[in-house]
């Protein structure tokens, strides 16, 4: 079965968006491919800014890639 999640429209993207709580949320969300991954570095640093401090820093690239 071949999943286009790159395709997937911006709205859907930001429900799932919506429903992350934690930074490995974020981390697994960012791991599907790279479109996901860029989504995801964008928006982590304005989560860790409303929730708490982050004392680690993220790869701002990946070699993963949506099929």
């Amino acid at each position: 079965m071949y999943s286009d999640w790159a395709g997937l429209s911006r709205d859907l993207v930001d429900l799932i968006l919506a429903r992350l709580v934690s930074v490995s949320d974020y981390l697994r969300f960012g791991a599907v491919c790279k479109t996901w991954h860029s989504v995801a570095m964008d928006r982590i640093n304005n989560f860790c800014l409303h929730n708490f401090q982050c004392s680690f820093s993220l790869p701002m690239s990946s070699n993963a890639s949506c099929p």
